[in-house]
C-alpha cells in the first residue's frame, strides 16, 4: 500500500514538505503506521511499513511562469526514497505552490519501474493513486477500449492501474489542452470511479477496490478517498488547512515534544521558522533556521538530519495553505481530519491568496449524489460569477466616468 502527500498554498522549499517534517512522507517510505492490512498480499505488502519500491515527486512553477508552460515538472527513481541523493539535493533547492509526492509499494505484478513510479503527468495534469483497482487484469481490456485516442496515448504504463485511471480520467475531460473550470474536473473525477465500478460490475469483479486519487492542473487539487465494496475498509486519507504552515524553532520543538502539538495555541502565529504565508511570496527560503545539511557537500540523510516540528496555524481570514496525505506529515493529531469513506475533496485557489475547501460524497454510479450535483454548481457558479463581476464593474466604472 503506497503513501501520498500533497501541497497547496504560498511557494516554499520542497524539503520543507517532503523531506523535513517529523512524519514526513520519506519516513513513511520506511516507518507507515496506517496501511491496511490484507493476509491476501506477500507479508511486505500485506503486513509491512516499508514503501521502497520507488519514489516520485512533481511539482509546479510560480502562476507567471505557469502562464508560458502550463505543464508540471517529475523526479522519479526505483531507489527507496529515504537513501536517494538526489532528492535530498532537489527538495533543499526547489521552490513550488504546489507540490506532489509519492512512494510505491508495488503489488504482484505490477514491475519496478520509473513508468510506473507515480505521480504520472500528462500536459497541465498531474496524478498519483493511493490503493487498488480490483480485478484490474480482468476489465483492463473494457477500459482501454473505452478511451479516446488523445486519453488512450497518454498512458505511460499499461502495467499500471493508477496509469489507466488516469488515462480514464483523461478521457471525460472535454478537452486536454485548455485550462477547465474546478467543476468540470469533479466531474471527470466522478466519472472516472463510475466507469472503473461500472466495468467491474459487468465483468463480475468482486475484489476490492481502493481508489484514493490525487489530480492537480496546478490551480485546482481534487482528492478522493473511495472504496467498492462500500462495506469494506477504504485506504487512509487525511487532510488539514491552515494560515500558515511553519517550522518551529528550537526552544518551540522542545516544547512542543513535552506538551504535543501548539497549534491550538497558536493559531494565527507566524514566529516559526520557513513560514508560508499568503503575504510571503518566498515561503520557506528564509536563511535564519535554514538546515545546515542544506549547505553541506553531502546530502544524504538530510531528511533525519533537518528533521524538524512544523505547525499548522490558524487565521480568521481563512486558510493559505492545505495539504492531503495517506498520514499526517506532523506529529500533531489536531491539525489533521480524517477524509469520510467515498468522498471528495476539492481544493481551490481564491484571490488574495487564500484557499477554499468543498467535500461531497461519491457514488460507484454515473448519476451524481445531490451533494456532488451542488458542490458542481457552486463551483461552475463562482468561476462565472467571478467574471461576470469584473464585467459589470467594469461597465459601471465607464458609466460613471461618461456622466462626469
Amino acid at each position: 500500500m503506497c503513501r501520498l502527500m500533497a501541497y497547496i498554498g504560498p511557494a516554499r522549499l520542497i524539503a520543507d514538505v517532503v523531506l523535513w517534517p517529523d512524519r514526513s512522507i520519506i519516513k513513511q517510505s520506511y516507518d507507515a503506521r496506517e496501511r491496511l492490512q490484507d493476509p491476501s498480499l506477500p507479508n511486505h505488502l500485506g503486513f509491512g511499513n516499508l514503501n521502497g519500491d520507488g519514489f516520485g515527486i512533481g511539482w509546479y512553477t510560480s502562476d507567471e511562469l505557469r502562464h508560458g508552460d502550463p505543464t508540471p515538472c517529475m523526479y522519479k527513481s526505483i531507489t527507496p526514497a529515504w537513501n536517494n541523493e538526489n532528492l535530498a539535493r532537489l527538495s533543499c533547492k526547489i521552490i513550488s505552490p504546489l507540490v506532489f509526492a509519492h512512494v510505491r509499494a508495488a503489488y504482484p505484478g505490477m514491475p519496478v519501474s520509473e513508468q510506473n513510479c507515480h505521480p504520472f503527468q500528462w500536459g497541465r495534469y498531474i496524478w498519483m493513486h493511493n490503493g487498488v483497482v480490483g480485478g484490474f487484469s480482468i476489465i483492463k481490456r473494457q477500459l482501454l477500449n473505452i478511451l479516446s485516442d488523445a486519453a488512450y496515448n497518454s498512458i505511460q504504463s499499461f502495467h499500471s492501474d493508477s496509469a489507466v485511471s488516469f488515462a480514464v480520467f483523461l478521457h471525460h475531460l472535454p478537452d486536454l489542452v485548455h485550462q477547465q473550470t474546478p467543476d468540470v474536473l469533479v466531474n471527470a473525477m466522478q466519472a472516472t470511479i463510475a466507469t472503473i465500478c461500472e466495468i467491474q460490475g459487468k465483468l463480475g469483479v468482486q475484489e476490492v477496490s481502493l481508489l484514493n486519487f490525487v489530480v492537480s492542473d496546478g490551480s485546482t487539487m481534487i482528492a478522493t478517498r473511495f472504496v467498492r465494496p462500500e462495506s469494506e475498509a477504504a485506504a487512509t486519507l487525511y487532510y488539514a488547512e491552515g494560515a500558515s504552515f511553519d517550522r518551529l524553532a528550537p526552544q518551540q520543538q522542545q516544547h512542543h515534544n513535552m506538551h504535543g502539538s501548539t497549534s491550538g495555541g497558536h493559531r494565527g502565529a507566524t514566529d516559526g521558522y520557513f513560514t508560508a504565508n499568503m503575504g510571503d511570496k518566498t515561503a520557506g527560503v528564509a536563511e535564519k533556521g535554514a538546515c545546515n545539511g542544506c549547505s553541506a557537500n553531502t546530502l544524504v540523510g538530510s531528511s533525519v538530519l533537518c528533521e524538524a516540528s512544523y505547525n499548522i496555524s490558524y487565521s480568521e481570514r481563512g486558510a493559505a495553505v492545505a495539504f492531503v496525505a495517506s498520514e499526517p506529515i506532523t506529529g500533531s493529531t489536531t491539525d489533521w481530519v480524517n477524509v469520510p469513506k467515498n468522498t471528495v475533496l476539492v481544493i481551490t485557489r481564491e484571490k488574495g491568496g487564500f484557499l477554499s475547501m468543498l467535500q461531497s460524497s461519491l457514488s460507484a454510479g454515473h448519476q451524481p449524489t445531490p451533494r456532488l450535483r451542488e458542490v458542481s454548481s457552486c463551483l461552475a457558479s463562482i468561476a462565472q460569477g467571478v467574471n461576470t463581476k469584473s464585467r459589470a464593474w467594469v461597465v459601471r466604472r465607464n458609466q460613471q466616468q461618461q456622466q462626469q
